[in-house]
């Protein structure tokens, strides 16, 4: 007999702020992580049109809703953009299947913008930096300003680093 298997839920978010600790929880819900697509280019040919891969990556846009209100996620903003390098968010949680927990970890660099609804804050912006590890493994490394792109332990862009390095 086949066993159905239950959908993964995240559970237990927390998110933190290099340098300054703990700024929050967050639901399910509250946190849309990067798309990672490449663009591509459509071309007509052969009687066809076709998509080709064009080796160059989507922004990486990200949203953090925090359940609070807390004055540590703007002395980051403050300190993140006086210095130029933006705010580190490392997004801390678990995956719950089956009553199994697996850990996550994200790691989000971005010179993001907050806003206010009520007793939420909403953090968003593109990240130059975005690392997600499942289960202790790292599933994903994106550093645009490095040209790291790194998906299931594939550099997509070491190619194209050693040309013009």
């Amino acid at each position: 007999m086949t066993q159905i298997k239950l959908p993964e839920s995240v559970v237990d978010v927390s998110v933190f702020v290099d340098g300054l600790g703990f700024i929050g929880v967050v639901d399910k819900d509250g946190i849309k992580f990067p798309e990672i697509e490449e663009i591509k280019e459509t071309v007509k040919a052969g009687g066809f049109e076709q998509d080709y891969g064009t080796g160059v990556f989507k922004k990486l846009e990200f949203e953090i809703v925090i359940k609070e209100i807390n004055k540590v996620i703007y002395t980051s903003m403050a300190t993140g953009l006086a210095n130029g390098n933006g705010v580190n968010f490392t997004i801390k949680g678990s995956t719950v299947q089956g009553g199994e927990k697996m850990p996550f970890v994200a790691t989000i660099q971005s010179k993001p913008s907050i806003s206010l609804n009520a007793a939420e804050t909403t953090i968003k912006g593109t990240a130059t930096v975005f690392i997600y590890e499942y289960n202790g493994e790292e599933l994903c490394s994106f550093d645009t300003k490095n040209m790291i792109a790194k998906i299931g332990g594939v550099d997509y862009l070491e190619t194209l680093r050693s040309h013009i390095q």
